[in-house]
């Protein structure tokens, strides 16, 4: 083969591999979907389909009360015996890989995420099927990069790929694909990773028309503002959602924590927990699963207005029941209804006082949706382009705007740097970002980077016998710990040298020095380069915090080794 095939072939590989990915990735979606289907019907007509089942329009039995426990039961036993990174939202996990863990996704996870959230949601559970998809689209991606043998980097961006082929698969939504790829796992916007995106997302939407259609997943009648000055209603609209989506944040995080404290056992959980899912799914079917049917219906204005703040208050409960049980499945979907729910009922109240100048609770919403998600993820880009592709709506685009990046601004004003993922990520005490080509050093805490074995020597040792343990070493420094470990100072190569034959009775705690540069493991890289700097000490020794004893050492080197892994 000519060399120059052969080196455009080395250049281009990523974009080749990522046809794969986004073919696999759309099969896993429309598989994963299908799986829902079988699930539902499973359970609820106890029949063999693939369809999703409408929980609207049927007729609701009393025993139905018991199925979400026995999909969160099934769901646990899978997750604890084969893959516990699959439990969960999903969007994390695939975050936490690609920020953290060099893209690296075990191969199971795909295959046991689809099992486990397809009985969670198929069974009633209060999530939604997006960020499954997300972590087994991620995962099909990781697959091949390892496989293949890849370069870091380039396996980080076949994560993307397929998490952005998964999400358009599901939905249609191509273009919101990408930049949910771009805005929320990658963080950067360059044509090395972007291309990649576009060619795996255009097979999956492809490929997933052919089986699911080409039709929006909500539709609207057309809209336009009554006059200019409605924008402004918009303008509090964002400041509602951005107030909403702090206490559904809050609220899921309280009831998880209240509901893991007060039953401890992780089967207790699914069955106590499950049955209250159940039982207000059942006098309130908008809350099964990811909720799109009451979505759709609060769009088309089909929801009792009655029932709005009653959805609202159950939405965040059944949400947090089902993870805190042990469900897996995404927050997407409920975002989404609850940002109708807020949305709609915004509207009710500012139509009835305002009935010459606003729209009908319907387009307000459709609005809520995307703004709601703006402030619950920080992803605004994203809640603007998928909320326009899931409408084919471009009327809505001016109150959409406005609305998102309102909320995004409460978000930032009351959350801080805090996300629906974001909390995710900070209970592992990982480092987590919303900005586009952050450094890398400020999301990667140092015990990623340290290198944890380390020669040191024992407090009260003399100094001729360190001297005949280290002589041979090439280390300028070495730490002195007592019997616990704890750090206590440090000895220099050199003291120990000119020393050891004069004054080799001595302990090495009379040559030592003080460690000025000392860190603790979540502490972000770039604090400790600020740290190194300030110090002037060519090396940082990291130590625990409650105990203060030596968990690692970095030095200069370390932190440019890992700069450059990718």
């Amino acid at each position: 083969m000519n060399e120059n095939i052969k080196n455009f072939l080395y250049t281009h590989r990523v974009h080749f591999i990522a046809v794969i990915v986004g073919i696999l990735a759309a099969i896993g979606a429309v598989a994963f979907r299908a799986m829902i289907g079988f699930v539902q019907h499973l359970f609820f007509d106890q029949s063999i389909r693939f369809d999703l089942i409408d929980h609207l329009h049927r007729t609701q039995h009393l025993y139905e009360i018991a199925f979400p426990i026995f999909g969160l039961l099934i769901s646990h036993w899978l997750i604890e015996q084969f893959a516990s990174e699959a439990r969960g939202h999903g969007v994390p996990e695939v975050i936490e890989a690609v920020q953290h863990k060099a893209g690296i996704i075990r191969k199971r996870v795909a295959v046991i995420k689809t099992l486990a959230s397809s009985f969670t949601i198929g069974s009633g559970g209060s999530l939604g099927r997006e960020g499954p998809i997300v972590q087994i689209g991620a995962a099909i991606g990781s697959f091949l990069g390892q496989t293949l043998r890849l370069r870091s980097k380039e396996v980080k961006t076949l994560v993307a790929c397929g998490a952005s082929a998964g999400i358009a698969a599901t939905f249609n939504t191509p273009i919101a694909a990408v930049i949910f790829s771009v805005e929320l796992i990658l963080l950067e916007w360059r044509a090395i990773s972007f291309i990649p995106l576009v060619i795996a997302t255009v097979f999956a939407t492809l490929l997933s028309r052919n089986y699911l259609g080409d039709q929006p997943a909500f539709s609207i009648r057309e809209f336009a503002l009554v006059s200019n000055l409605e924008i402004f209603f918009y303008l509090f609209l964002g400041i509602s959602t951005g107030f909403a989506a702090y206490g559904f944040i809050h609220g899921i995080d309280w009831i998880e924590k209240q509901m893991k404290s007060i039953i401890r056992n992780d089967w207790a959980r699914c069955v106590i927990g499950g049955g209250i899912i159940g039982s207000i799914a059942y006098f309130f079917p908008h809350l099964y699963g990811g909720g799109y049917e009451a979505t759709d219906a609060l769009i088309h204005e089909q929801v009792a207005v009655s029932l709005l703040v009653w959805l609202i208050v159950l939405k965040v409960i059944s949400v947090s029941l089902t993870l805190a049980s042990g469900g897996s499945g995404g927050v997407f979907a409920p975002s989404l209804l609850m940002g109708a729910l807020t949305g709609a009922l915004y509207g009710v109240i500012v139509h009835s006082l305002f009935p010459e100048q606003t729209m009908s609770y319907g387009v307000y919403a459709l609005v809520g949706m995307g703004s709601f998600f703006a402030a619950v993820s920080r992803g605004t880009f994203t809640s603007i382009v998928i909320l326009f592709e899931m409408s084919r709506n471009y009327s809505i685009i001016l109150p959409l705007m406005f609305a998102c990046v309102i909320s995004d601004q409460v978000a930032v004003l009351l959350l801080k740097e805090d996300t629906i993922y974001g909390k995710i990520l900070r209970r592992k005490k990982l480092t987590f970002s919303t900005d586009f080509g952050v450094d890398r050093y400020v999301m990667t805490p140092i015990w990623q980077i340290m290198v944890t074995r380390i020669e040191c020597i024992r407090s009260g040792t003399l100094v001729e016998n360190a001297w005949n343990k280290v002589h041979t070493s090439q280390h300028t420094v070495y730490p002195v710990t007592n019997t616990k470990g704890v750090l206590l100072g440090a000895v220099s190569y050199f003291d120990l040298a000119l020393l050891a034959k004069k004054h080799g009775k001595k302990t090495v705690d009379e040559l030592m020095r003080g460690t000025p540069c000392v860190v603790y493991p979540d502490d972000s890289a770039q604090s400790v380069i600020e740290k190194l700097e300030r110090t002037r000490d060519p090396r940082a020794f990291v130590i625990d915090r409650e105990n203060r004893a030596l968990l690692g050492l970095v030095t200069p080197t370390d932190l440019i080794r890992y700069k450059d892994l990718d």
